[in-house]
């Protein structure tokens, strides 16, 4: 037997046609399971709600002030121990250079120039080899289709980023 629209009926409490409260009816007489369970609707609609004790939304307000006052406070903390731990790595990393700075900056800023240097001269050296490169390899391609290909590589893969970082805090990864 299918109790499917006899509980359907119990349980959306909506209203019945004539002929629905007929067959809910018959089907009532014959059926102890959907009996049962019009009994427990019945007492359910009977039953008074509880009222919550005097002082509660007051209570529960006060609770939920210190909770959001002890949550600023953590994080206020965690911001300051945050920021001094890494303003102790920067200096610990830092402390070498630092240290060559305060005894000779002369010798530290003719280091640096030398590094410059050596690094616009390996810079024009990649970029001789490139056109090189985009000069035999693709020649039949502009290169503006190439910037408009890396731009729109360097578009998607933030675009994948961004998706990933919105899935995974959703998610709560």
């Amino acid at each position: 037997m299918d109790h499917r629209p006899f509980e359907d009926w119990l349980m959306d409490n909506q209203a019945l046609t004539p002929d629905e409260k007929q067959q809910l009816n018959s089907h009532l007489r014959t059926c102890t399971s959907c009996t049962a369970l019009a009994d427990v609707n019945l007492a359910l609609k009977s039953v008074r709600m509880a009222e919550p004790e005097a002082g509660f939304v007051d209570r529960f307000q006060v609770r939920l002030a210190a909770r959001k006052q002890a949550m600023r406070r953590r994080n206020f903390w965690g911001f300051v121990v945050l920021t001094l731990s890494t303003l102790g790595l920067s200096g610990w990393i830092a402390w070498p250079v630092l240290k060559e700075l305060f005894q000779s900056p002369v010798n530290l800023l003719a280091s640096w120039m030398a590094s410059l240097v050596s690094f616009w001269a390996s810079l024009q050296a990649i970029l001789r080899a490139g056109m090189v490169l985009f000069k035999v390899v693709p020649g039949f391609v502009p290169v503006y289709i190439w910037t408009v290909i890396l731009f729109a590589a360097g578009g998607w893969s933030l675009v994948w980023i961004v998706s990933l970082m919105k899935i995974t805090r959703r998610q709560g990864v």
